[in-house]
């Protein structure tokens, strides 16, 4: 687990000086509550049912911790964004 400022220096680049460097998405869960955030990166022009997206899921729990894991336990380039729900995080 880790807390929310070390949560927020985890932060990618998607832009410098007005050039988008990555397309980025997002789609929150709501669990009871336990809130789920998936985060999905990739080149712009990127196709979300392509193999090409580095997907994180933080996940914030009732009293506050969170934790960040990456779709297949790397921080790879490799998955599809539109499985980013049914992925497996480690």
């Amino acid at each position: 687990m880790i807390n929310a400022n070390d949560l927020q220096s985890r932060k990618f680049a998607t832009s410098m000086d007005g050039q988008e460097l990555l397309t980025n998405r997002s789609h929150t869960i709501q669990d009871g509550t336990t809130q789920h955030i998936h985060l999905g990166f990739a080149h712009p022009g990127s196709d979300p049912l392509e193999p090409v997206w580095l997907v994180k899921r933080i996940t914030i729990l009732a009293d506050g911790s969170t934790a960040t894991l990456f779709a297949g336990g790397e921080a790879q380039f490799n998955q599809v964004w539109d499985d980013h729900a049914t992925l497996n995080y480690a």
